[in-house]
């Protein structure tokens, strides 16, 4: 039986996010514990779902840029003052100042949580190599992730757990149907920033369309720095009717029904939430060999898998794959909702958070 804990979850922001709605999923759990979560800098959409949860919500304003003394200093002092049992820090910023002003608090236990695999400086490599190995635990979402921390920071076995991602699967499908339509719908759900290699497969729809594939049209769901010049590269390779850039939208399952093909074309990832949401939409899932993709999918049974940063690969699995036939598409993307609902729940995830938390593995 646990003993009740006062658990402290700390991040950078808890605006909009694949962190922030990670956290906004967890604070839907309901059990005797007192769980608060913490943004160093502002609030925004995750604060306030957090808040309808019933859920303690601390938005601080506070610098994030590493090594803000006055940050640690500050974020002691809140520390000291709420006493946690134990702090849940997630991203790099919150990490760095987590550990720190964790320390100076006397928190039993401070964790850190690496979202996907970082690209550090040699001095913060320097600093992150003193925080995984320092910290009561250091979590990371994928195996890919954990083995990557271990060879390059050095790090032993057993300072590196695996939890993985969920999904809360709550939303009815059942209320959505899937629109007729003429084309091959690809979607993309995103941020549009580098890392998310969107570039990418607009090169590959132009090849896909000059091959004499009109029907396929891609929608870009989401925002971001990269909007303006992915719109520009479509208009160059002369197929903006074709890449449908939706925006950002709340609720992406009613565009994933109506979709025969969802890609992640990530550079790298940690345990992406849009994949998640999309096998569990049961909409055929193709993603880069990135973060938590490989324990996700098994290529050609539940979803697809292509090596990332690799356009020619892409190229050559969409052309296989719109050459399968709809039956085939629709047993792959069975497939995957069921792999995604019988191994990735809410209720794994916070059972192996709370069997660390009390020190159980």
């Amino acid at each position: 039986m646990h003993i009740q804990m006062k658990i402290i979850h700390l991040t950078t922001f808890l605006d909009f996010g694949g962190i922030e709605r990670k956290k906004e999923n967890i604070s839907s759990w309901k059990d005797d514990n007192e769980w608060i979560f913490v943004a160093i800098n502002k609030g925004g959409v995750a604060e306030e779902k957090i808040k309808a949860n019933c859920k303690n919500v601390i938005c601080l304003g506070l610098p994030y840029k590493i090594p803000a003394l006055k940050t640690i200093l500050a974020l002691s002092k809140v520390f000291r003052e709420l006493k946690p049992d134990v702090i849940h820090a997630s991203g790099a910023e919150a990490s760095f100042f987590g550990f720190f002003a964790g320390k100076l608090a006397n928190v039993p236990k401070v964790i850190i949580e690496e979202i996907g695999i970082p690209n550090h400086s040699k001095i913060a490599k320097i600093i992150f190599s003193f925080l995984y190995k320092k910290s009561y635990r250091t979590l990371v979402e994928s195996h890919s992730v954990a083995n990557f921390l271990l060879k390059s920071y050095q790090l032993k076995p057993d300072v590196v757990t695996v939890v993985p991602n969920f999904g809360t699967f709550d939303y009815d499908l059942s209320k959505l149907k899937k629109a007729e339509s003429l084309h091959f719908n690809i979607s993309m759900v995103s941020r549009l920033e580098p890392v998310k290699n969107i570039e990418g497969v607009i090169n590959v729809i132009a090849r896909l369309i000059k091959l004499g594939n009109h029907h396929v049209k891609l929608n870009i769901l989401g925002s971001g720095i990269l909007e303006t010049s992915l719109k520009q590269k479509a208009e160059q390779l002369q197929i903006s009717d074709s890449v449908n850039f939706v925006g950002f939208v709340k609720d992406p399952f009613p565009y994933l029904i109506d979709s025969d093909l969802y890609i992640l074309n990530s550079y790298t990832e940690g345990f992406s939430n849009s994949l998640l949401e999309a096998m569990y939409s049961k909409t055929p899932s193709l993603s880069t060999k990135v973060g938590a993709a490989d324990d996700l999918i098994e290529d050609g049974e539940n979803g697809f898998l292509v090596p990332a940063d690799n356009e020619e690969a892409l190229f050559q699995k969409l052309k296989e794959i719109l050459e399968l036939n709809s039956e085939t598409l629709a047993r792959i993307g069975f497939n995957g909702h069921e792999s995604i609902v019988t191994k990735y729940t809410l209720r794994s995830h916070i059972n192996q958070l709370l069997d660390i938390y009390h020190g159980e593995v």
